[in-house]
């Protein structure tokens, strides 16, 4: 009994003693293991704990804003809260009665006790992280307003809301995650509407009416007649644009310009356009053109704009030159400067036919094939008659010699086509004389009718090509101007039996181009005998006739010698 009772004696002892010297002989204001918002203070005296709690940054803890699956992390003190400690620190540095110390001391040793601050919200400072991060869920940039105008009237056409946060609610949430946790709290942002978002629509709205309101007279200077254009069309007319801040109205050049030309369609000039001639010298002159006139100006769109913003009724327009009429400019950038291309036959002079080729000539002379355009005889021509200058004059019809109008322009035709083939020209449609004539090219030549065969220049350079044909008493020369691209020359020439009475002749071209590069390519004629096919039957039935035909246009079978 004596035993126990020292040993209980000396374990009292021994209990008091570690209580006065861990708990009471430091002089710590605040007992082992306590803490603030989970911050251990425990065993430090109260300005200690103070400069503890401080480098804690309580409220720098994050904090998440969640809104329809985003999130937004930010902290505490950004959205506003403010955490009192006093209290706090006043509870952990609390001790019981002195009697009661010894025990409480005890009870230290096996557990402690957290102490939650004074949690606020500064209001004001939560609705400017609204207003200015807060953008990231709600004031997105939605672009200027779509103002559309349906039945005269302009409408915005995709107006747009964003949700309003219930503040009272969210500042409970964020106070309620402060105080219920001591790592990263999540908010869900509460809504409690929506409102429709201002980006200025209303604004532009009535501007743009305003400006159009009750339509505008227009005058072109030099015309006397003025024209209304309706306030429908005025705001047709209108474009909005810019930003936000900087919004815009403006016009749609476009739509003004073809409205204007429709609406002063018989306004204007007509003009001529620039055209070539080449002198005794083979020197290309231009002949200056008159450029003719249209509405209007390409400053219109700004000069009705700046008429509206006055508030003026009226507004005076100037012409322009017609685009459509291609001047000197037009003509000089086609380069046609020098002959490309050349190439003469004779005739008997004083036959019907010479005044066949002499017309065509004529017709054509001047003629300028663009760059990657064709020239087709018959197309530019047309069908040849008498009422347009064409007399009766040979032909060669189912393989036989005949007479029709236009008779004799298929030497134009070869004349023309192997001034092409030497200036490196390409060819469409083309066809040889059935029958071979000696005062042309064996193997090298072509022949028209209308509206088939048809001969066609296609100008594969990148400069125009003037064709310029002269017929005298008794030749013709075709010349092309251009700029130098490419030449040709006749490098090879063969020929085989077609069927049994037939030939076809194959002549080989190599073109040279300025770049150095070198292609070769070829042409072909195919001749038959005098009234017979290729596979030696009469091309005549017997009981057709070979004397002069006096119809005034040429069939299709029919070439043209």
């Amino acid at each position: 009994m004596r035993t126990a009772l020292a040993l209980m004696a000396a374990a009292v002892v021994v209990f008091f003693a570690g209580w006065v010297v861990d708990d009471k002989f430091p002089g710590r204001d605040i007992p082992r293991n306590q803490s603030v918002a989970g911050v251990p203070i425990g065993g430090l005296r109260l300005d200690e704990a103070e400069v503890r709690l401080a480098d804690a940054d309580l409220t720098g803890r994050n904090i998440v804003l969640a809104f329809r699956g985003q999130e937004l992390v930010t902290t505490l003190g950004e959205l506003g809260v403010v955490i009192g400690l006093e209290s706090a620190l006043e509870a952990a540095a609390q001790r019981p009665e002195l009697l009661s110390q010894p025990f409480s001391w005890f009870g230290s040793l096996f557990g402690g006790t957290d102490h939650q601050p004074v949690y606020s919200l500064d209001s004001g400072a939560l609705g400017t992280f609204l207003a200015t991060d807060g953008d990231a869920f709600f004031a997105l940039d939605f672009g200027r307003p779509r103002i559309e105008l349906i039945d005269g009237e302009f409408v915005e056409a995709d107006a747009v809301s964003i949700p309003v946060v219930d503040l009272a609610e969210l500042e409970a949430r964020i106070l309620e995650a402060a105080a219920g946790t001591t790592g990263r709290a999540s908010v869900e942002i509460p809504i409690g509407g929506e409102s429709v978002v201002d980006r200025g629509a209303a604004a532009l709205i009535t501007r743009a009416t305003e400006l159009t309101e009750g339509g505008l007279l227009v005058v072109i200077t030099g015309n006397l007649r003025r024209r209304l254009i309706p306030e429908g069309a005025l705001r047709s007319w209108v474009v909005f644009g810019g930003t936000i801040d900087q919004p815009t109205i403006t016009l749609d050049d476009e739509l003004v310009r073809s409205t204007l030309e429709t609406l002063f369609i018989d306004f204007g000039d007509e003009g001529t356009e620039a055209t070539f001639w080449v002198d005794q010298d083979d020197v290309v002159r231009i002949r200056g053109n008159t450029p003719g006139t249209i509405c209007c100006a390409l400053d219109s769109s700004e000069r009705i704009l700046d008429a509206l913003r006055s508030g003026a009724d009226e507004v005076e327009l100037t012409p322009r030159d017609d685009p459509d009429v291609r001047g000197v400019a037009w003509a000089e950038s086609l380069g046609i400067r020098e002959i490309i291309g050349e190439f003469t036959t004779n005739y008997v002079p004083n036959e019907s036919r010479v005044t066949n080729i002499q017309r065509i000539a004529q017709i054509t002379q001047g003629v300028v094939i663009e760059p990657g355009q064709m020239f087709s005889v018959n197309e530019y021509v047309g069908l040849r008659t008498e009422a347009n200058g064409f007399v009766e004059a040979g032909v060669i019809q189912d393989g036989v010699f005949q007479t029709s109008v236009g008779g004799g322009i298929s030497q134009y035709a070869t004349t023309l086509f192997n001034a092409a083939f030497f200036a490196g020209l390409d060819f469409g449609e083309y066809q040889s004389h059935s029958i071979y004539i000696s005062r042309y090219p064996y193997g090298r030549e072509a022949t028209v009718s209308f509206p088939h065969p048809d001969l066609q220049i296609i100008n594969n350079t990148p400069y125009g090509v003037l064709l310029w044909p002269t017929a005298n008493h008794d030749s013709i020369t075709v010349k092309l101007f251009s700029t130098r691209w490419v030449t040709g020359e006749q490098t090879a020439q063969d020929e085989r039996l077609e069927g049994t009475s037939c030939t076809r002749v194959t002549t080989e071209r190599t073109r040279t181009f300025v770049d150095g590069s070198v292609e070769v390519d070829t042409v072909t004629a195919r001749y038959r005998p005098e009234g017979m096919r290729c596979d030696g039957s009469p091309s005549l039935p017997d009981d057709a006739t070979t004397t002069t035909t006096t119809t005034l246009t040429v069939p299709p079978s029919t070439t043209v010698p």
